[in-house]
């Protein structure tokens, strides 16, 4: 009878413990926050750019406007885009090749960054980091994506995870 009842609580246990495991491997597929930065428009309008990622420390320009009235635009699929990114942190975090990897729904890696006509991982730097609207670094960049739905943006100095980003990205 004392096996019997070991054996039950073992398998209790065991299943516990895979479920937690389960659980705690599945990943977070929650659209990222947006936050506002202050900006003054060439016409001395007060006004904010709206940034989705993680305030502090990554985010791109995804709309703006009046203070209090900023606006996003959509992200459409298969329509390439031009984004700011902005940076917070360190120099010898932000410095360096700046690489960004798209992996949709399905988790099928795409590369997102295009310049010019030549589709790339992202770009090489030159170890100088460039502020503005109050971040710390910043790299402009086009692009696109070729399918709508959820997108996971993971992010890359030197070949290292800065951080990752989720969008939506609509049909055109």
């Amino acid at each position: 009878m004392r096996n019997i009842i070991l054996i039950v609580i073992s398998f209790v246990f065991l299943g516990t413990t895979v479920g937690c495991e389960s659980i705690e491997k599945k990943e977070s597929w929650t659209v990222s926050s947006t936050f506002t930065l202050p900006v003054t428009f060439g016409d001395g309008t007060e006004g904010e750019y709206l940034l989705i990622g993680k305030e502090g420390k990554v985010g791109f320009l995804v709309g703006s406007g009046k203070k209090g009235e900023a606006v996003a635009l959509p992200m459409i699929a298969n329509k390439v885009n031009k984004y700011m990114w902005h940076f917070w942190g360190d120099k010898n975090t932000l410095s360096g090749d700046f690489k960004v990897v798209g992996i949709d729904e399905k988790g099928k890696e795409h590369r997102v960054l295009i310049v010019g006509n030549d589709k790339v991982w992202g770009y090489a730097s030159d170890g100088s980091i460039s502020p503005i609207n109050g971040a710390d670094s910043h790299y402009p960049a086009n692009m696109v994506f070729p399918t709508s739905g959820l997108w996971k943006l993971a992010i890359y100095f030197n070949e290292k995870l800065f951080d990752e980003i989720v969008i939506k990205v609509e049909d055109s």
